[in-house]
């Protein structure tokens, strides 16, 4: 096994676990569930409803999407039955409720609706209309990676109290976690969609209604870093053995199933509603969101992803590829907090759904908010043309002694900053 199949491996392992399998569930009045959009989430998230043994009727606007529903579904049986994750009630769930809606209409008597289409206010705001006007009146779920739930109910079409903003990890077979977005969703739905996640083996956490949640707040910040380094001179294939050495996710094996065209739009959504300049500063991100070319290609790098770097004839050692990593995280989980999620719900979804393997606001405590504004500058001073601005947050506590937690709880203090 060679590093990228063993980087590969290592990942879905840290991500997955053996979960307990049910043929059919009914809970709270959740008895038929619809899913809007057949991409990556969407079909997953389908895939997933149908297995755990719930009726699911799914629909996409494009014709090929829904002509290939069965030969997709067929396929991921397979690849599930390959690696011991799907049992023979399973497959029979999937092959007897998995449904081919012929409309939104279809979906109206859904007890719950997950919509999954493109990564577009405008777009995901016409498929709620639809439902409206179709008469459905259940609970409706978004799986946005970007998007805050104020911005989609801005507009006054979802019934805000039965809303949530769901994120599934990707990939949505293999990982637990999901970040849950309440908000003033009235409690009774809101409690049956946690029971709903539960009963599909999921861990559903509750987040603030912050774009990119938690998980991307993270991700983002570290995936448009390794794009900086690249551009800066390093070689893939060295940020991605740095990554693995710090048990981090090597970044561009990752890039290969993401896509560039994806970081992209999350990346531009959240820049859009949060105003974090960092995340919209790598142009080689831009450049390769047009075609999204491969990283490897036969587990080798990519020699075309350097036509398009215009990287100095420079070299970076792997202990500065590792700074930039880390100290990446370290800004990123700060802003989070910056924005007004918990510590502890911060610290939580590193570990246990992005898989970082020390807690970050946990780790800036124990070096200090100080030490880790030097490592930034010393970053920013290192490698032309990054630059990454220190959140306020980190800057006041370096000020005034304060760390994020006190006696192993969030700190107090915190609550006095706006935002936080």
């Amino acid at each position: 096994m060679n590093d990228i199949e063993f980087a590969r491996s290592l990942w879905y392992l840290r991500c997955s676990r053996i979960l307990p399998r049910k043929s059919h569930f009914m809970i709270d009045g959740i008895d038929k569930a619809g899913v809007v959009g057949l991409g990556v989430m969407g079909f997953d998230i389908a895939f997933l409803y149908a297995m755990r043994g719930c009726q699911t009727f799914v629909y996409d606007a494009s014709k090929a999407a829904m002509d290939s529903l069965t030969g997709r579904s067929e396929q991921t049986i397979e690849r599930l039955k390959r690696r011991n994750r799907i049992s023979d009630g399973e497959i029979e769930n999937v092959r007897n409720g998995l449904v081919a809606a012929a409309g939104l209409e279809d979906l109206a008597k859904m007890d719950l609706v997950t919509e999954a289409v493109s990564e577009s206010a405008k777009t995901k705001l016409s498929v709620y209309q639809a439902l409206q006007e179709a008469g459905f009146a259940g609970i409706l779920t978004t799986n946005t990676s970007s998007l805050a739930r104020a911005t989609l109910l801005a507009g006054g079409v979802p019934d805000r109290g039965k809303f949530a903003l769901t994120h599934f990890f990707n990939p949505v077979l293999y990982t637990q976690m999901v970040e849950v977005v309440k908000g003033d969703m009235e409690a009774k739905s809101f409690a049956t969609v946690i029971a709903f996640l539960k009963d599909l083996g999921r861990e559903p956490v509750e987040t603030k209604d912050i774009s990119g949640f938690v998980s991307n707040s993270i991700l983002m910040y570290y995936a448009v870093m390794a794009l900086h380094l690249l551009q800066c001179g390093a070689r893939i294939e060295d940020v991605d053995q740095a990554a693995k050495e710090l048990r981090l996710l090597p970044p561009f094996i990752s890039f290969d199933s993401w896509k560039p065209s994806i970081v992209e739009d999350v990346t531009r959504v959240m820049f859009e509603l949060r105003g974090d300049e960092f995340l919209r500063s790598s142009k080689l991100l831009t450049a390769l969101a047009k075609d999204n070319p491969k990283f490897y290609i036969d587990q080798k790098r990519n020699p075309e992803i350097y036509r398009l770097v215009e990287a100095p004839n420079r070299d970076i050692g792997p202990e500065s590829i590792k700074r930039a990593l880390k100290t990446v995280i370290h800004v990123a989980a700060a802003r989070v907090v910056e924005l007004g999620e918990s510590p502890a719900t911060v610290d939580f979804v590193a570990t246990d759904g992005v898989k970082i393997p020390q807690a970050p606001l946990k780790e800036i405590d124990s070096l200090g908010p100080a030490a880790v504004l030097e490592e930034l500058s010393k970053m920013n001073r290192e490698k032309p043309g990054i630059y990454l601005t220190p959140p306020e947050l980190l800057n006041a506590m370096a000020r005034e002694g304060q760390t994020f937690y006190k006696s192993n709880q969030p700190n107090p203090w915190l609550n006095s900053l706006a935002g936080c």
